[in-house]
């Protein structure tokens, strides 16, 4: 008898089960690596899925930790499992959901876990819809609706394609079912419109919408970007201060709020100065993996206000601040006076980057970092640079 083969999908909290002597529950032979499960519903699989999981992630505090990955091309979602499954010795699970009367199989949902340093392991599913009709991506939200964040792997996606998935999480996301407080879109590189698109449309206040760009290059870049925002999710969670925006995280082509995405909004002539703050903001951001030294420079001049990190990378820093603020004030002059200054200002030199980042609320400072190119996660640094601001206005 298997007891649960996912934890949260107990064989006996389904609506329906087959018949005794049918094939309900046979574990098939299967390749190595995977648990292979059929189990067979004769009602909606996703209303099954819905009435489970509302018992056992009703609470999504004390539930275990939860991604899901949407990919509607399907290309991606199961080579990252495998490469997880690889990378940690963690089989792969997989549940097929098959309709009684045909025994064609409704979907495929696949989880594997990722060990993590502290707290339990984090579970990432993938549900392979198979089901055709209006409604075949209902299994797929059902799953979404109770995880901790939701990734949509939209990747090469042809325009109708984009517009039908909009709709169908639009629709998704204004049920009373929705918990998923998360909802991160990976896009191909240059998809401005495209995210201007999708942070444009009218999300319910309860989700939080994000844009990250990203070369899908294998499922490690993959994965690398579905973790740097569960990192940046987790901060925010973690975070006493609240978000400036609630509803919407607004971002630029580093996938995090960017200033193009607040010209329509007023910007203060300074940011709080205080050394008092800047010594709280600047602690936390150097404890980033990777960072050597960061500061606060005021870009009409280049003069480092404050700064923390390591002695000799700060006098480095200190260098360099004039030259980027220089640089910066060459690309607006090279653009006009209507073009808005460059989101970020950034410098690979060797082993290291320099990054020159101006403040969402201020028009006169900018954080600058040297940070080790092989360590640093720099949208990781972003999203602080951007909780640091947010803490001091």
């Amino acid at each position: 008898m298997l007891i649960s083969l996912f934890g949260e999908f107990g064989p006996r909290r389904l609506p329906v089960t087959a018949p005794a002597d049918g094939p309900a529950r046979a574990a098939r032979a299967a390749p190595v690596g995977v648990d292979d499960t059929d189990v067979i519903v004769q009602a909606d699989a996703a209303e099954s899925m819905r009435a489970h999981l509302a018992q056992s992630r009703g609470d999504l505090d004390q539930a275990s930790s939860m991604i899901t990955l949407l990919d509607p091309s399907g290309i991606w979602a199961p080579q990252v499992l495998r490469a997880l499954s690889d990378a940690g010795a963690q089989r792969i699970e997989a549940l097929n959901l098959r309709e009684q009367g045909t025994l064609r199989t409704l979907a495929v949902i696949e989880r594997t876990q990722v060990a993590r340093n502290a707290g339990g392991p984090l579970k990432v599913y993938h549900a392979n819809v198979r089901a055709p009709g209006a409604n075949s991506a209902e299994i797929a939200h059902a799953l979404a609706e109770r995880s901790h964040l939701t990734a949509v792997i939209v990747g090469a996606m042809a325009p109708h394609g984009v517009t039908g998935l909009l709709r169908g999480l639009l629709s998704a996301t204004r049920q009373p079912e929705w918990q998923c407080p998360w909802l991160v879109f990976i896009l191909p590189p240059g998809a401005n419109a495209m995210r201007q698109r999708i942070l444009e449309q009218d999300w319910t206040s309860a989700v939080r919408v994000a844009a990250m760009s990203e070369s899908l290059t294998g499922p490690a870049s993959v994965w690398n970007a579905v973790l740097t925002a569960w990192e940046a999710a987790s901060l925010a969670a973690s975070s006493a201060a609240p978000l400036a925006n609630p509803l919407i995280t607004k971002t630029g082509d580093s996938g995090y709020p960017s200033r193009a995405a607040n010209d329509d909004a007023t910007l203060s002539a300074t940011a709080p100065t205080s050394p008092q703050w800047m010594s709280r903001a600047l602690s936390e951001v150097a404890r980033t993996e990777g960072v050597r030294a960061c500061g606060v420079v005021e870009l009409s001049c280049g003069d480092l206000l404050a700064v923390a990190g390591e002695p000799a990378q700060a006098t480095e820093l200190a260098q360099l601040a004039p030259a980027l603020c220089a640089s910066r004030r060459a690309h607006i002059a090279a653009g006009g006076p209507s073009s808005p200054g460059p989101d970020e200002i950034l410098v690979s030199m060797g082993t290291r980057q320099t990054v020159l980042r101006p403040f969402n609320q201020s028009l006169a400072l900018a954080f600058i970092a040297v940070v080790d190119r092989s360590r640093a996660n720099l949208p990781l640094l972003r999203y602080r640079l951007l909780e640091a601001e947010r803490n001091a206005v």
